[in-house]
């Protein structure tokens, strides 16, 4: 690869520009890198369950068992229903908008999948 890119006589064979020309980000990022706030409650309560579900079986003791289950299923149903945030429709529809792919980047992809053009 570093043959291909770096040696001009080689990129010539190749139909490309003799010198490579560096990237330059023309977009910046559509999805929302913030940390998710209740990581580290899920995650502590994950290793306290996982703990209970040890000492149960460690000890044979089938009440433990149970209340491991429930709070398994009580701690699933606060992850299933806490925490969500909703999009309103106008910020999804800029975002979808926003992330629309170039024509000539639609082409070259279908052409790669062996797609012909419908132009």
């Amino acid at each position: 690869m570093a043959v291909v890119t770096y040696i001009p006589g080689v990129r010539r064979v190749l139909c490309q520009e003799p010198h490579p020309s560096p990237y330059e980000c023309t977009k910046t990022g559509v999805v929302d890198m913030t940390p998710w706030r209740p990581m580290y409650l899920i995650v502590c309560a994950i290793l306290v369950l996982l703990t209970i579900l040890i000492i149960s079986l460690q000890l044979a003791s089938f009440w433990l068992f149970v209340t491991f289950w429930s709070l398994w299923f009580i701690a699933l149903g606060c992850l299933l229903c806490g925490a969500t945030t909703i999009t309103p429709m106008a910020d999804a529809k800029s975002s979808a908008e926003e992330a629309t792919v170039e024509p000539s980047v639609q082409r070259s992809a279908s052409s790669a999948v062996g797609v012909p053009d419908a132009e």
